[in-house]
């Protein structure tokens, strides 16, 4: 008996847990798709990064990029507002999703955002755009307390920023043709070396490799 009240209250939760996270897991990404629009459309104003952003962030805030990382809420804000004052810069989101973890240690549920977007460099837009594929990730916990607004409250305290670094290079003026072929003419041999490769292991271990 024992046993199968306790499987009941084990799935009775689980499914209670399900339905609240059905609830909050939009509002969620409702919430990471106005922040992200805030920190990566750089024509918003420093005094809205800190009404906005500052917030929802953990006092050891950590942001990783291929060039840089670094932890700490003061470092964070300042490379915020650095990166809006000395650049142009404009994000489509292309698609969002928000991942809710079980509780952990002391009861504290974290969850993960993934978003997959372009970032604009309009640095010189009169001439050109430069279109960069981004990935961005955001770890975050959910906090006690009531909801403010339209959303639990959660801070977060790790931001990475991945690039697509063939993006990078294909994007850039007059280099976009002759990457192309270079990437074909690799494929080609890539492509190649499997079929000797292939070959190679077909005749030393069998049938196994055809």
């Amino acid at each position: 008996g024992a046993i199968v009240d306790h499987h009941y209250h084990t799935q009775h939760t689980n499914i209670t847990m399900q339905g609240k996270d059905n609830e909050i897991i939009p509002q969620l990404e409702n919430k990471f798709r106005h922040l992200t629009k805030i920190l990566y459309d750089t024509d918003v104003a420093p005094k809205t990064l800190t009404r906005e952003v500052m917030p929802y962030l953990n006092k050891d805030v950590f942001f990783k990029d291929p060039w840089q990382q670094g932890g700490g809420i003061d470092r964070y804000t300042l490379g915020m507002k650095g990166f809006h004052s000395m650049f142009y810069f404009k994000f489509d989101i292309e698609q969002l999703h928000v991942q809710l973890n079980q509780k952990g240690p002391g009861g504290v549920r974290e969850g993960r955002v993934l978003i997959d977007g372009i970032m604009h460099l309009r640095q010189l837009s009169w001439l050109f755009t430069y279109p960069l594929r981004t990935i961005l990730v955001y770890k975050f916990r959910l906090l006690p307390g009531k909801p403010s607004g339209d959303c639990p409250p959660f801070e977060i305290y790790f931001h990475e920023e991945m690039w697509s670094f063939g993006d990078m290079i294909q994007n850039i003026p007059l280099v976009k043709l002759p990457y192309d072929m270079f990437r074909s003419m690799f494929a080609s041999g890539f492509l190649a070396a499997s079929r000797a490769s292939l070959w190679f292991q077909n005749k030393r271990r069998g049938s196994e490799w055809q």
